[in-house]
């Protein structure tokens, strides 16, 4: 039987070579063999190439088309096993296999149309007539596929040895567990030394966690979470409790049945001390150790929110101050400093009971939280302790340092809420403990507080007054003994306030030394008082006048101060020994030296210095000796011991006599009769002041005064 090649398959075209060709197949009559082979061939995914008996390529199938892209044109065209294979020693190699077909399937991969590579397996088939077909199947999808189980299986072990999370998993349907090298080595454990039970995990999880992690486990191998995530306690082999994070995730069947959960075991032991540490940190201070202000306002809190479920319930706060620890660390340095509030911390802290609360809330203060005390006297009863404790010296390089504190007590209000106003109250009553002296306690009341609104309204209308221009200089005239003429004034700062009406300084002036006003206060009265003296000295050219003017302790330390009034003097044009200017016994117990360099320079261009309120001081001898002084200024309090009837005089007369024997001016202060005036000048007291002589004037009656002068 003779066919044309063609027959087999209809898409397969024409055959390149003409003729007939038997193929010598033996099918029984009823049936056609090339329509059977041709059916066959149409239904498998296979790449078919048929070649004569010459080796020459003479059709192609559907799927040579359809994989490779090679269509019947390129049979006619082309060398086609070439275009395929083009390595020669595989073409030679196909070529061998046509002939002498081997037995099973090759692997060749084969060049498509596009030049895309694809993995192919071949197997080759001959006819007894010499002709024979060439059969591909495509593998490329398979190989790709085995290449990305291989790279993921060996991801998985690179993952499961890298990681520093534990792996497990718990198939539901055997109960057994797998249990990484990390896992295991989380607790401390050798491969070996764990099993394959969920019971070797469980068993070993906190007793408080244990009920906790089953539920939660549970309720997701249920589908009622979407994941497994728990933190916990599991024990480590050293008996120790290590904070561990599991996760997980159920996998299911078709028919949704659970049938095992993976996931991973993170320790966060080190994660949790470092968290502990940082809110120990965020609520302890660095220094001392002791709470910090967030922590004692939470204390403060939670002891309020226990007085209003408990109206028998108490508590207190101690808002301790050391007394002049500036002076401290600046003799003696800050890291001193610093041991000594260390060593103050671990007193207060062996004072009070352990559910106390001792707090340092910034520098050297310190505040602590009595808790669900008996009594308002059991705080009493602290400070006393405190101040006990202190009398024991602080040994510092050596040595013996001994603290005093002021100590501001306020007890539970049911009216108050806010730990901040507990410290605002507290802070309060230690303020006036300052104000007393120090080194002692003060309990707060309403009337504090009163005082306290009152004082920082005093200070914005203070700070406004230095804007506004509403200050304003009184002058009581100063007046020579020896023939009762004027000799000058002294400056008299006055506050001209908008609402409360003329303020005199003892009303503002301690304010502006602690907040630090009384620096352009103090420099807006130097020269205000030079050009009033200007204006005076220009207006009545043959009155002699000189100005006294305050200096406080603070204008004394500040660095500027000498130019500030030399450049005044300058501005005014007046005279230096025209400007007078007055310091206290107490300017220089902090930092004489600083301050007695200050003098001296503002002595050397010819102000006179005057020592106001003489006797009065602890180290008034001293002073005399020490500072440049011009002018001794008696302390009114001496003046008034001079009576009409009772010769209660002898100190003044001494400091008069003392004042002559070093040469330096007197002025008496606070005159208010004839006979102080006639015993002053009996003594040579050289100057006085005081009602007897007049009142502090105004400029404008100042004015007057001077006129009148000059018309007599």
């Amino acid at each position: 039987m003779e066919h044309d090649a063609s027959f087999l398959f209809p898409q397969f075209g024409r055959p390149i070579m003409g003729g007939q060709a038997g193929y010598g197949f033996d099918f029984p009559a009823s049936i056609d063999p090339y329509e059977l082979l041709r059916s066959v061939c149409a239904r498998l995914p296979l790449v078919i190439i048929f070649y004569d008996n010459e080796g020459q390529i003479h059709s192609i199938n559907q799927e040579v088309t359809t994989q490779l892209g090679w269509d019947t044109g390129d049979l006619l065209s082309r060398d086609f096993l070439s275009q395929c294979f083009p390595d020669p020693e595989t073409q030679r190699q196909i070529r061998y296999w046509m002939i002498h077909p081997p037995t099973g399937w090759q692997e060749v991969p084969v060049h498509g149309a596009d030049g895309q590579v694809l993995e192919m397996v071949w197997a080759f088939v001959r006819f007894p007539n010499g002709a024979g077909l060439i059969c591909g199947y495509n593998i490329t999808d398979m190989k790709l596929t085995q290449a990305a189980l291989l790279e993921t299986s060996d991801r998985y072990a690179l993952l499961t040895r890298g990681i520093n999370d534990g792996i497990w998993d718990w198939n539901l349907t055997t109960n057994e567990t797998f249990y990484s090298s990390r896992w295991k080595a989380i607790l401390g454990y050798q491969d070996h030394e764990i099993g394959n039970h969920i019971d070797d995990w469980l068993k070993r999880i906190h007793p408080q966690d244990v009920e906790r992690v089953k539920l939660n486990l549970m309720l997701h191998v249920r589908g009622q979470t979407p994941h497994f995530h728990q933190e916990f306690r599991i024990q480590h082999r050293n008996g120790s409790y290590r904070w561990v994070l599991a996760r997980g995730l159920v996998l299911r069947d078709a028919q949704g049945n659970a049938t095992r959960v993976a996931g991973s075991l993170t320790d966060l032991t080190e994660h949790r001390l470092a968290e502990a540490q940082l809110l120990h940190d965020a609520l302890h201070d660095s220094l001392t150790g002791l709470a910090n202000r967030t922590l004692l306002f939470d204390r403060i809190e939670q002891a309020a929110r226990h007085g209003r479920r408990r109206p028998d319930y108490k508590f207190a706060i101690l808002f301790i101050d050391i007394d002049r620890f500036k002076v401290i660390n600046d003799s003696l340095g800050h890291s001193c400093g610093d041991l000594i509030l260390i060593e103050l911390a671990n007193r207060l802290t062996r004072i009070v009971r352990p559910d106390d609360t001792v707090a340092r809330i910034g520098g050297d203060e310190f505040v602590i939280l009595l808790d669900d005390i008996r009594n308002n006297n059991d705080a009493l009863g602290v400070c006393d302790r405190i101040r006990s404790a202190l009398d024991q010296p602080f040994m510092v390089k050596d040595q013996p340092i001994t603290l005093r504190v002021s100590i501001g007590v306020a007890t539970r209000s049911p009216h108050i809420e806010k730990a901040e106003n507990y410290l605002r109250n507290a802070d309060i009553a230690m303020y006036r403990a300052k104000l007393a002296g120090g080194n002692r306690y003060q309990v707060f009341s309403e009337e504090m507080h009163l005082m306290a609104c009152d004082r920082l309204s005093l200070e914005v209308g203070l700070r406004q007054a230095i804007e506004r221009d509403e200050f304003t200089l009184f002058y009581q005239p100063i007046y020579r003994l020896s023939d009762n003429r004027l000799y000058g004034f002294e400056a008299l700062i006055r506050w001209q306030h908008p609402t409360q009406g003329l303020l005199l300084p003892d009303r503002f002036i301690p304010l502006a030394e602690e907040t630090g006003l009384i620096l352009p206060i103090g420099d807006w009265v130097i020269w205000r008082a030079c050009r009033d003296l200007q204006h005076w000295q220009e207006q009545f050219p043959q009155c002699q006048l000189s100005v006294n003017v305050n200096l406080s302790n603070r204008q004394l330390m500040h660095p500027a101060l000498a130019e500030q009034v030399l450049a005044a003097l300058e501005q005014t044009q007046i005279p230096a020994h025209c400007l007078h200017l007055e310091i206290t016994e107490s300017v220089s117990i902090d930092q004489p030296e600083q301050v007695r360099d200050v003098l001296l320079r503002l002595k050397a261009q010819g102000i006179k210095l005057s020592l106001d309120d003489f006797g009065t001081g602890y180290s008034s001898l001293c002073y005399l000796t020490h500072l440049p002084i011009d002018i001794l200024k008696v302390d009114r309090r001496f003046v008034k011991l001079i009576t009409e009837t009772e010769q209660k005089h002898l100190v003044i007369d001494a400091i008069v006599s003392l004042a002559k024997g070093l040469e330096l001016e007197v002025v008496a202060e606070g005159v208010e009769h004839p006979y102080q005036v006639t015993r002053l000048r009996e003594l040579g007291c050289d100057y006085a002041q005081g009602y007897y002589f007049s009142q502090p004037l105004s400029i404008e009656q100042v004015d007057v005064l001077l006129a009148e002068m000059h018309a007599t």
